[in-house]
């Protein structure tokens, strides 16, 4: 199978004619100025909106995924060579942007969750395990005493070539830098500043630091 993609992705009009082939079943009308060069199966989008936008480069694949939009002016970019499987991503509120890097994997359910106007970035070369999420806010208000409310939403940011484990949690404010790994059920709501770190535990700290990480097992 490697060795078919390999050629495929050598003969770009070869793959163009079989992404447009499939595309035809289960197109969305919504996903506008798709490429030739992408394959969406079994994705949807849920558009409850107006004014909200998707972009998706080339040779990405999208499997069993949904992109849901309630609220106006938001968007959501997925960048080249991605492969995304059973991602949900789910858009509340007004001018939220969501932005998947190039070469990016997701290998399991994810949800990215962005609300209030903020935004989830995912650089370039990342790599996710299996229930992995994200979310920019708590969905309902926590007040004090006097009632003013005191758990506004907040931006997330991953860096290039960050792997995050499975059943990670970032929360809104967390930051996570380039070359980093995320272990396994870590919850995440603050910002890392060193690189080649591995992070870790609820609540995540730094538990190793000048390491790096490859897909390949050496």
């Amino acid at each position: 199978m490697k060795r078919i993609k390999e050629w495929l992705f050598n003969h770009e009009k070869v793959y163009s004619f079989c992404c447009f082939f499939l595309n035809l079943f289960g197109w969305n009308s919504r996903i506008k100025n798709l490429p030739h060069t992408c394959w969406l199966r079994n994705t949807k989008v849920i558009d409850k909106g107006q004014g909200n936008k998707i972009s998706i480069k080339k040779r990405s694949i999208l499997h069993d995924c949904v992109i849901k939009f309630y609220g106006n002016n938001n968007c959501v970019y997925i960048g080249e060579d991605c492969f995304l499987r059973n991602l949900t991503i789910w858009i509340e509120d007004n001018g939220n942007c969501i932005n998947i890097g190039n070469n990016t994997t997701i290998h399991g359910i994810t949800n990215l969750a962005c609300i209030e106007g903020c935004s989830i970035t995912v650089g370039e070369d990342c790599m996710f395990s299996s229930n992995v999420s994200m979310r920019t806010g708590d969905s309902h208000s926590v007040l004090d005493l006097d009632g003013n409310r005191i758990n506004s939403s907040k931006s997330i940011t991953v860096g290039n070539h960050v792997w995050i484990g499975q059943n990670a949690y970032l929360g809104k404010g967390a930051y996570i830098p380039d070359s980093s790994v995320v272990g396994a059920c870590s919850v995440i709501t603050k910002k890392f500043d060193r690189t080649h770190v591995a992070i870790g535990g609820n609540p995540a700290k730094i538990i190793k630091e000048n390491i790096d990480w490859c897909r390949e097992r050496i």
